[in-house]
């Protein structure tokens, strides 16, 4: 038996990156899966399509703009009326602006980054919450990020909204909780997407650079949090409620001192111990 045969799932920002690589570990683990993005490369969807094919159980894909409210009920309805409910709602869409400093913030792109991040969760759980009270449970897993852990330069809209998203979670568990409703939060750090993964391979300087950072000694891989993801998803979570998983390689549980003190060369010793070459003796 599959780790979620049986299972219907939503999973917003889902043809790149985290929501791609969950999208196809979930239905590799028998779940249905409703994937969705804003239209605008239908390429990235016909290749989600393309590798879900000869898994256990089934991607579908739907136009969906999560700033745009009517498109979420309607990509919500459109999933209880195919399937007759929704077991797993993954609030994984992303609007990247970090919003620079205080004073050169601009309110339309706080808006922007406050609705993508928190008001968009909030539609999402609205619509689905009582479908989920009604068949006698759910489990809503919201993505927040690092920067929502810790202030950092010029981050000055992404980080307070995810922070917001991470307190939104822990008020979903409190208040849904009685009526089966798990709801938790998976707190990535930067990912080495296919976007970062390309540009970082033309810089390995760059690379060793920003590997100094990480007590693993690189970044997570999309599929590495996916994974995590699916424990969230799955019944083997079944303790787990308000709970913040960081999957950030160590990033928020160091001293920031000791980022100082981590050599290139630790680095490059622990890039060869897993196995990644890619980037250990790239030209400068």
């Amino acid at each position: 038996m599959k780790r979620l045969d049986g299972k219907v799932a939503i999973i917003t920002g889902s043809t790149l990156g985290l929501g791609k690589a969950a999208a196809l570990i979930f239905a590799r683990e028998g779940a249905k899966v409703v994937t969705c993005d804003r239209g605008r490369s239908p390429e990235n969807a016909q290749k989600l399509l393309k590798a879900a094919e000869g898994l256990s159980g089934e991607i579908v894909y739907k136009r969906c703009d999560v700033m745009n409210q009517d498109d979420i009920v309607a990509l919500c309805d459109f999933t209880k009326k195919k399937y007759g409910r929704v077991d797993v709602m993954v609030n994984n869409a992303i609007i990247e602006n970090p919003g620079g400093k205080i004073e050169d913030v601009n309110l339309r792109d706080w808006e922007e980054t406050i609705f993508c991040h928190m008001t968009a969760p909030l539609l999402f759980c609205k619509e689905v919450i009582p479908s989920m009270v009604k068949q006698g449970g759910g489990n809503i897993i919201n993505v927040a990020s690092h920067t929502g852990l810790v202030g950092g330069e010029s981050i000055s809209s992404y980080g307070p909204a995810k922070a917001g998203m991470i307190n939104l979670t822990k008020n979903l568990a409190v208040t849904y909780g009685m009526q089966g409703i798990r709801a938790n939060i998976l707190t990535p750090a930067r990912m080495l997407t296919e976007k970062k993964f390309t540009m970082l391979n033309n810089n390995p300087a760059e690379y060793r650079r920003q590997a100094v950072f990480y007590p693993l000694g690189s970044p997570s891989t999309p599929e590495q949090v996916a994974d995590t993801m699916l424990f969230l998803a799955s019944d083997e979570s079944a303790a787990i409620t308000g709970h913040n998983l960081i999957a950030d390689r160590g990033v928020t549980a160091q001293d920031p001192m000791v980022c100082g003190k981590r050599s290139e060369n630790s680095v490059r010793a622990t890039l060869q111990n897993q196995g990644i070459t890619a980037w250990i003796n790239g030209e400068e």
